[in-house]
């Protein structure tokens, strides 16, 4: 690895044992290491700037599922969430999260970027396996921008509809509601 280069040790898999057992830990956090690889390329589209970008899983506690949930008003779908911290020296950018969720009956996989104080960056579509006509434009997505964990993040509300694609629409609302409240909960951000 040249100069620059990040690298993030990743067990080939996690058994059910080894995840309970994280699960189990006083600690919120599995572990904090550089990234490489697609991961990293998807958070540099967001941070060009950034020197280093390090990932830290956190385990989400039944009492932070439950106030996620609560003001969210969305369910957690998942109990470990790697958020991605992009610094440039000593000074923060943000943070970031790659995360997939099911549309209808397919897999959507959005990067959802975040300011240093936690409001939304910018949210990218990296991977829509339902047909094309159902996924979200960057211009639907730009209305999140500057959205915090405070906002309501409503479709029909303060979130425009997107014609024919109601589902895609809610599920990109849901998932930047929970995820803005477990940046929150899991990196104490916003707090």
């Amino acid at each position: 690895m040249g100069e620059g280069a990040l690298h993030r040790p990743r067990p080939a898999s996690i058994g059910r044992a080894a995840l309970l057992a994280a699960a189990l830990l006083p600690s919120t956090s599995a572990w904090a290491a550089p990234v490489e690889g697609k991961e990293e390329a998807a958070i540099r589209a967001v941070f060009p700037a950034a020197d280093a970008i390090e990932a830290k899983d956190v385990i989400l506690t039944d009492e932070m599922v439950g106030r996620i949930e609560r003001l969210a008003r969305a369910r957690v779908k998942e109990r470990l969430v790697t958020f991605y911290t992009a610094r440039r020296g000593a000074d923060l950018l943000g943070y970031a999260v790659i995360h997939s969720h099911v549309v209808r009956t397919k897999r959507e996989t959005l990067s959802l970027a975040f300011e240093p104080d936690g409001r939304l960056r910018k949210i990218t579509v990296l991977a829509f396996l339902e047909p094309s006509e159902y996924r979200p434009s960057d211009r639907w997505l730009a209305q999140l921008s500057g959205k915090g964990p405070g906002d309501r993040l409503a479709v029909g509300q303060d979130l425009a509809p997107i014609s024919g694609a109601t589902l895609t629409a809610r599920g990109v609302a849901e998932e930047s509601r929970w995820l803005l409240q477990a940046l929150r909960e899991g990196m104490g951000v916003g707090r």
